[in-house]
């Protein structure tokens, strides 16, 4: 398979997320393991921000889309996209360090986000050297 198969084949996955926190809110988060007081899960902040992040997590998959389409012309916005998919794995870091392990599926997600990005920055090198 190629890289740029690949993108487009991941790119609804991060629509489909960024749908569900849309939909549920702070809801999304107990999907993940959060355990929230009824207080929490009927906050109007704390929807607002899941609500807003969700659709921001959603232009993950648009640019995995949009640099699919020609992975020489968009290759810097794709390493972009790549390294701070990677330092938001590293601010789970910051967070387990600060308050403790999260659920074990936020420990996938994590886990994800430190191995998939240099992968696919090792990818894209090769895909731009093979030309």
């Amino acid at each position: 398979m190629s890289l740029s198969v690949f993108l487009k084949l991941v790119a609804p996955v991060f629509a489909l997320v960024g749908g569900v926190h849309l939909a549920l809110g702070v809801g999304a988060d107990v999907l993940l393991g959060a355990k929230l007081p009824p207080e929490a899960l009927s906050d109007a902040t704390l929807n607002s921000q899941n609500r807003f992040y969700g659709i921001a997590f959603t232009l993950y998959g648009v640019l995995f889309y949009l640099c699919a389409t020609d992975l020489r012309k968009y290759a810097t916005v794709l390493r972009c996209v790549i390294w701070v998919f990677f330092a938001a794995g590293v601010a789970r870091l910051a967070s387990i360090t600060t308050h403790g392990v999260p659920s074990v599926l936020v420990l996938a997600l994590l886990a994800s986000e430190l191995v998939i990005p240099p992968l696919l920055h090792l990818w894209l090198a090769r895909a731009l050297r093979a030309g």
